[in-house]
């Protein structure tokens, strides 16, 4: 009879094509969304193409359940997809039609906007730093996150904060806010979000991986048995 064939054991090409298509796309994904929200605006139909293309090569089965989602996360590109972000972006409608000062420059400056997402509820707080002329106030929105299957959450808006006096504004009806969002697309670095509309936001980590889902735990090895040697001495009779 013949020995049973190893090459299903062994890797397949087609395995290494697919995580090479996937980081080929994530660089140039990268490379046209370099600038982030305060640079130039990227070209959509590319960053629709691409982000296609890498979603495809999602390597996380369910991106809403794994704790890779949790950590501190920047926007890079943003349609008001993510959770917190669209209320954030409300918050700060009124900076665009904000007078400049006499020299030109614009009297109110948005900074990079962050997403931080932890394990405990309100799970997500998104923020932005804001200067008007010399003085700086970061904007806070807090939500709660719910996932409700393996790349769906509901998020639903808790409250807006202001460092300044430590305001604090508590989302309440008819204010309350609530839809769900898909994760399309989640590994170590990089985070796509849709909404229901299947607009993207896509988000770069600004902070180490969780340890947990960084690298798997260490199976510790059984103890090796000991035989007693009294048990194995021959007895009396």
């Amino acid at each position: 009879m013949e020995a049973p064939s190893e090459v299903d054991d062994e890797p397949s090409p087609f395995d290494e094509f697919e995580i090479e298509e996937g980081e080929i796309a994530k660089e140039a994904l990268k490379a046209e969304i370099a600038d982030g929200l305060t640079g130039a605006a990227p070209d959509r139909a590319v960053v629709g193409e691409i982000l296609l293309a890498l979603e495809a090569q999602n390597p996380t089965r369910s991106p809403a359940t794994s704790p890779l989602l949790n950590g501190k996360w920047k926007f890079l590109y943003a349609s008001g997809a993510s959770p917190g972000l669209k209320g954030l972006m409300l918050l700060l409608k009124g900076s665009k039609q904000a007078p400049k000062s006499p020299s030109g420059a614009d009297l109110v400056d948005v900074q990079d906007t962050y997403l931080t997402i932890d394990a405990m509820q309100p799970r997500a707080t998104a923020e932005v730093k804001v200067r008007v002329l010399s003085f700086e106030n970061t904007l806070k929105l807090s939500s709660k996150l719910d996932a409700e299957s393996a790349v769906r959450l509901v998020e639903t808006y808790d409250a807006a904060e202001s460092e300044y006096m430590s305001l604090r504004l508590p989302f309440q009806s008819p204010v309350s806010y609530k839809r769900s969002v898909l994760v399309s697309y989640l590994d170590d670095e990089m985070l796509v979000v849709r909404d229901a509309a299947g607009r993207a936001d896509v988000l770069m980590r600004v902070d180490a991986p969780p340890a947990a889902a960084a690298a798997p735990a260490a199976v510790a090895e059984p103890a090796p048995v000991v035989p007693n040697s009294e048990d194995d001495s021959p007895s009396d009779m």
